[in-house]
C-alpha cells in the first residue's frame, strides 16, 4: 500500500505546507445535519459503528448525532470508545464524559486504558513504522489501537472539527459587529488584522510564529516561508476559509493515510466532519461573515442534541504525556544522532529536547526517523498483521 512519504524538510519540521486546494463545491443544498445524517446511517447500518468519544465538543457533537440517527431509523446504536490516561492528567476528562454519556442515555462504551503503549516509538506505532516507515500523520497510535476494535465496521472521529466549527480569520470583526453592549477592546486590534493586506498578516505571523529549536537556520527560512505563503492566502470570507482549512493539504493526506490504515484490518475510518458536502453546506450557513466563536458555532448546529454547558466549554485535553513517553526517552537517551538530515536538524538540540519534560507533537515525525535508521529496536515488538493478538491491556465497558 503506497502512503505518502513525506518530503526531508516536512519530516523536519513536522509540518506540511498547503498547496492549492480544491474548488469549493456548490451548497449541495440540504442543511449540515441532515447531510451528516445521510453520512452515518449506512455507517450504523453496518455494525459495529464505533465514536471515538474523549468528552471534547467535537466527539460529543458526533456521539450525540449518531444516537440520534440511530433512535430515529431503528439501528443499532453506535458504540462510544474512550481512550482513557491515567498517567496523564491533562487528559483527563471523565467528568465531561459523564455528563455527555448521561445526557445522551448512553449506558455501554468500550474503554482503552492507556499508560505507555500510545508512545511515538511503542508497541502500537512500532509494527506500523517498520511495515510503512515515515508517514503523514505521525501519531496514528491511538487511532489504530481504536480501528482494531472496529473490524469489520467503521470508525468515526470528530477530526476536522476545530477547522470547520473554530475560529476564521473574519471572526473578531464579526464578533465586534455583533456586539449589543461595550465591545471589548481587545477585538479591535484583532479586527484590524483581520481587514489588514496580506504583507501585513504576514509580518504579523512571521513575529508569532513558532520555530522548532532543532531546525537550522536554512530549514527554518524556508518552512517559515511557506507557513507565510499559507498565511497570505487566507480567506476573509468565513465560508469560504472553513473549505480551506478543512481542505489543508496536511489533513487530506492524513485522512488519506488514516482510511488506507484502516483498510488493512477491514475498518471504515470515516471523518464526518470533513466530508466534502457537510463542509460545503456549512460554509453555506457561514456565508461572509460566520459567527461570532466556536461556541456560536456548535449551538447553531447542535444546539438541541447536548446540553449548552458542553457546547460552550472552553478546556481541552493535552495528550503529550502519552505519546513521547518512557519508550522515547529510552531511545533518546542512546541515540547516536544519526538517521536524520544534519544540514537540517541539529541532532544535539534534537536528542535533547526529546528527554525534555513536554517534547512537542512536531518533532515526532524526525523521532520516527532516527528509530528506523538505527533498526527500530526500541520498545516492545507486537504483531506486524494487527494489534488483535497482542497483550496490551483489555479494553473494559462502562
Amino acid at each position: 500500500m503506497a502512503l505518502h512519504r513525506m518530503e526531508p524538510l516536512e519530516i523536519a519540521s513536522g509540518w506540511l505546507a498547503d498547496s492549492p486546494c480544491p474548488p469549493l463545491p456548490a451548497p449541495p443544498g440540504p442543511a449540515p445535519r441532515r447531510l451528516l445524517d445521510a453520512l452515518l446511517v449506512p455507517l450504523l447500518a453496518r455494525p459495529p459503528c464505533l465514536v471515538a468519544f474523549s468528552g471534547g465538543r467535537d466527539s460529543s457533537a458526533l456521539l450525540a448525532a449518531a444516537v440520534a440517527a440511530a433512535h430515529r431509523e431503528g439501528l443499532p446504536p453506535p458504540v462510544a470508545i474512550t481512550l482513557t490516561y491515567p498517567d496523564a492528567p491533562g487528559a483527563q476528562e471523565s467528568d465531561w464524559q459523564r455528563r455527555v454519556l448521561d445526557h445522551l442515555g448512553v449506558t455501554e462504551r468500550v474503554v482503552l486504558v492507556v499508560h505507555d503503549e500510545h508512545d511515538a516509538v511503542g508497541p502500537v506505532a512500532a509494527p506500523l513504522l517498520r511495515r510503512h516507515g515515515v508517514i503523514w500523520p505521525p501519531n496514528v497510535a491511538p487511532t489504530w489501537r481504536m480501528m482494531d476494535r472496529a473490524r469489520g465496521g467503521s470508525l468515526l472521529t470528530g477530526e476536522g472539527g476545530d477547522e470547520v466549527f473554530g475560529v476564521k480569520r473574519i471572526t473578531a470583526l464579526t464578533k465586534l459587529l455583533h456586539t449589543r453592549t461595550r465591545a471589548d477592546r481587545r477585538l479591535v486590534p484583532l479586527a484590524a488584522q483581520a481587514l489588514a493586506p496580506a504583507a501585513f498578516r504576514r509580518r504579523t505571523a512571521r513575529r508569532e510564529s513558532y520555530r522548532p529549536p532543532w531546525l537550522r537556520a536554512d530549514a527554518w527560512r524556508e518552512v517559515l516561508r511557506r507557513h507565510l505563503d499559507d498565511v497570505a492566502a487566507e480567506e476573509l470570507h468565513a465560508g469560504r476559509q472553513t473549505w480551506q482549512l478543512a481542505s489543508h493539504r496536511g489533513s487530506r493526506i492524513g485522512y488519506a493515510t488514516l482510511r488506507a490504515l484502516g483498510e488493512e484490518i477491514g475498518v471504515r475510518y470515516v471523518q464526518p466532519f470533513v466530508d466534502p458536502g457537510f463542509v460545503a453546506a456549512t460554509a453555506a450557513e457561514a456565508g461572509f461573515w460566520g459567527w461570532t466563536g466556536r461556541t456560536t458555532a456548535m449551538r447553531h448546529l447542535f444546539d438541541d442534541l447536548l446540553p449548552r454547558a458542553v457546547l460552550e466549554r472552553a478546556t481541552k485535553a493535552t495528550f503529550n504525556g502519552a505519546v513521547f513517553a518512557a519508550h522515547t526517552r529510552d531511545f533518546a537517551r542512546g541515540w547516536t544522532g544519526d538517521g536524520v538530515d544534519h544540514d537540517l536538524v541539529d541532532a544535539a538540540v534534537l536528542r535533547e529536547h526529546w528527554l525534555s519534560p513536554l517534547p512537542h507533537a512536531p518533532s515526532m515525525a524526525l523521532l520516527h526517523q532516527a528509530w528506523l535508521a538505527e533498526g527500530g529496536t526500541t520498545g516492545q515488538t507486537i504483531s506486524n498483521r494487527g494489534i488483535g493478538n497482542t497483550s496490551l491491556p483489555p479494553h473494559s465497558r462502562t
